[in-house]
């Protein structure tokens, strides 16, 4: 059965239909045979099963120069010289190429792509096609070495939501994280200073504090780069350090974080040596790959969850890693990998403006961040905040992205560079501890920049207070960082949700105003990229100036609940929010909304006996919650359940419909307790799995 349906347009060019919305046109320059089977399903493609046969009629009789292949939505025409193409509608309106704003990969709510990148925008990424799937493995690891098949992606919807549908299809959804992905990443970084003491120290401070995380990203210290108290080239290593092995061996270590309820990650400047690796930079060390993966499994053996791949532009690479790591787990797993994108770098004085290192394909292996980024202007912060929820993140197709998170531009920045993160798909430090106050100067820079002199006899004459910033505590940032990490924490059944949301149907975790409510003539053309929905029902505001109120835009087509105060405002307008108060954070939802929560818990692993359904403001509403058993992969294979809750309010109270979990998952609990609140008033039901409730208020 082929792979999909192809229309020849000369000897040299194919037009692929996928759908009557998708196709694709090849141009190959390939001796002998043009388009081998070998070669149908390239990286930048994640559907790897036949579509079905599309309609089509074309006719290349009426122009020399071009086919015409008209399907049920439009028509292309195809040159048979160049493979350049226009897309009409059915009535003739055209839809490529055209004048119209670009947001992201949508231009005239048209998608086109490469290889590379959207629009053919700058790439240091080969826009050809390399590396092309083997059924017989399961993998992308046929290698074509020549610049020879260039494929142009095309997708046109008539709306945005049906946009990232189709793109989801062909490109392949993003992995869902391990639900403990869903919480608090603090990544160590104290240079060759760290220690086993210092990791459990910090991992206890944040327990003793009260401040929810799950996962400690351990930066090279561990070994990679450090052995001895002293730096060691960039990914030189395959083994613990030394610092790492006392008083505890490495697996003992991993065992008692796993007892308070902490996961563990490892940091590689390093990548299996793959014959043929392509279009890949930045990569300190190149290992056997049997080696490589013998050393990474002895890590995973002990419990250690997962590797950050500091190797950049290694898409292919990390793509086999990522499949190997869930291929030997036979579960999710953890990998952080690079999306370069900062306006200025913490170590460097460089930037990255638009994200040129990654193959469209990448997508499918979450989660990145967004490079070295400097947060210590304001400028900083709001660049981090458009490109992650707006243009190169969630319009890219990209949900599971965050910033690092280094603070150095004083307590202000710090709060409300964390309040976004806890608002984000993902949330993750690098380095500042939350009680730490950030300073006006930002010491990582130095032990981050590479063949400087590091200042040797200052660094070893650091205390262990000053590395673990307990030399300098903020109580007053740490109380508010503190805040909103347990809000997002109670966040998860609703976080969880939209998480499966984004799976399916391709619609970011962080969504466009634009996305959203694309009828609201003042969304349509972007004109707020700095707010957008948390979820269905949630929108949130960062703060992103030094200033005393903010502009925020409440969309029409609903009201608004203010999240805190449960103050009540008409959609259709602007209001301006005091944010004078470092604790205030604009956050929204939709009026009479229902938003399915937790009880307060520092971590995410364990048994959940507790559902809220916290009700805001008045009106009618239903939403999806999704469960599964949050590590296996079963969430692919349909292992897992749908609860469908309908929810009425008005000012003379609320009902609440709880049906039946729909589906099944290995340690699906009997029943649990449901508590709805609404206007400060609580009441609790226990509900069976097979059993419908009905609560009042």
């Amino acid at each position: 059965m082929k792979y999909c349906t192809t229309v020849p347009i000369s000897e040299r060019i194919r037009l692929d239909l996928f759908t009557a919305e998708m196709f694709r046109v090849r141009v190959s320059a390939l001796p002998g045979e043009k388009f081998p089977e070998s070669y149908e399903i390239p990286f930048a493609v994640g559907r790897t099963s036949p579509w079905d046969a599309v309609e089509y009629h074309a006719d290349g009789k009426t122009d020399s120069t071009m086919v015409a292949v008209c399907t049920k939505k439009f028509i292309v025409y195809v040159r048979k010289d160049t493979g350049t193409f226009m897309v009409e509608t059915l009535q003739g309106r055209r839809l490529y190429p055209e004048a119209a704003p670009r947001y992201g990969m949508f231009k005239n709510h048209c998608i086109l792509f490469d290889a590379a990148s959207f629009w053919k925008e700058e790439s240091s990424c080969s826009r050809y096609s390399h590396w092309f799937y083997r059924r017989e493995t399961g993998r992308y690891d046929i290698l074509l070495k020549e610049d020879a098949l260039l494929d142009t992606y095309f997708i046109w919807a008539e709306t945005y939501k049906k946009g990232y549908a189709l793109f989801n299809e062909l490109v392949g959804a993003e992995p869902m994280l391990p639900k403990k992905g869903y919480g608090y990443y603090q990544t160590q970084h104290l240079g060759a200073k760290g220690s086993q003491q210092l990791l459990m120290r910090t991992a206890k401070l944040l327990r003793e504090r009260d401040i929810p995380c799950d996962t400690l990203i351990l930066d090279y210290e561990w070994g990679d780069s450090a052995n001895g108290g002293e730096e060691v080239p960039w990914g030189s290593r395959l083994d613990w350090s030394d610092a790492y092995c006392w008083p505890k061996s490495p697996a003992d270590m991993i065992a008692e974080l796993h007892e308070m309820h902490f996961d563990v990650m490892t940091i590689r400047h390093s990548i299996p040596a793959y014959e043929g690796r392509m279009d890949e930079d930045w990569v300190c060390a190149e290992y056997d790959a049997d080696l490589w993966w013998e050393k990474l499994r002895e890590q995973l053996e002990i419990g250690v969850a997962g590797t950050w791949q500091d190797t950049r532009r290694t898409d292919i690479t990390n793509a086999r890693i990522y499949a190997g790591l869930e291929e030997w787990t036979g579960k999710r797993v953890s990998m952080l990998s690079d999306y370069d994108l900062y306006r200025d770098s913490c170590w460097t004085k460089d930037c990255v403006m638009t994200p040129e290192k990654q193959k469209i394909g990448g997508r499918r292996s979450p989660f990145f961040w967004t490079g070295d980024a400097a947060v210590k202007t304001w400028e900083d912060l709001a660049f981090q905040i458009y490109g992650i929820v707006n243009e190169h993140g969630a319009l890219k197709g990209i949900t599971y992205l965050t910033n690092d998170g280094f603070r150095p531009g004083g307590r202000e920045l710090a709060v409300r560079c964390d309040q976004f993160l806890c608002f984000n798909s993902v949330a993750r430090s690098h380095n500042h501890k939350p009680w730490q106050s950030s300073g006006e100067e930002d010491d990582l820079a130095g032990r981050m920049a590479i063949g400087k002199e590091q200042g040797r006899e200052t660094e070893e004459e650091r205390s262990a207070a000053e590395l673990l910033g307990l030399d300098r505590p903020d109580p007053v940032q740490e109380e508010i960082i503190r805040k909103f990490l347990k809000l997002r924490y109670r966040l998860l059944p609703y976080l969880y949700s939209a998480a499966r949301e984004c799976f399916d149907t391709g619609l970011p975790v962080t969504r466009p105003l634009m996305v959203a409510f694309e009828e609201d003539k003042n969304c349509r053309e972007n004109q707020y990229p700095m707010q957008y929905m948390f979820g269905r029902d949630i929108l949130a505001c960062p703060v992103w100036r030094a200033e005393q109120t903010m502009e925020v835009y409440l969309p029409e087509g609903c009201d608004w609940v203010n999240f805190f105060t449960g103050e009540r405002f008409a959609g259709g307008q602007k209001i301006f929010a005091d944010v004078s108060d470092l604790s205030v954070f604009p956050v929204f939802v939709k009026s009479g909304a229902v938003i399915p929560m937790r009880a307060e818990k520092n971590w995410i692993d364990g048994e959940e006996d507790e559902l809220i359904l916290k009700i805001f403001g008045e009106g009618v509403s239903e939403c999806d919650l999704y469960e599964d058993d949050g590590v296996s992969l079963g969430y692919r294979r349909g292992e897992y359940a749908v609860t469908k809750i309908f929810a009425r309010s008005s000012d003379k109270g609320v009902e609440v419909n709880v049906l039946p979990a729909v589906g099944r998952y290995k340690g699906m609990p009997l029943e649990r307790s449901i508590v709805l609140e609404w206007r400060g008033k609580t009441v609790c039901m226990r509900q069976k799995k097979d059993e419908q409730i009905q609560i009042s208020l």
